[in-house]
């Protein structure tokens, strides 16, 4: 049996699906980045990016990674 993904997690627990989930993590990772405050905007570029703007996992990895104080 395979383990849940965080997204399978986060729907189980809000009644939604994981499509769901993603899907409203790429809505917030938009407005964030949008964001025009200065200390959003620093936090932001201390993420490696791959391209634009950052994946859901990304964000997820960063936020993993910042929590441990790595």
């Amino acid at each position: 049996m395979r383990e849940k993904t965080i997204y399978e997690k986060i729907a189980e627990k809000y009644n939604t699906t994981p499509e769901e989930v993603r899907r409203e993590m790429w809505i917030a990772i938009d407005a964030g980045f949008d964001n025009p405050d200065p200390a959003v905007q620093e936090e932001w570029k201390k993420m490696t990016l791959k391209r634009e703007r950052p994946t859901p996992e990304e964000v997820i990895n960063y936020a993993v990674k910042k929590l441990k104080g790595k």
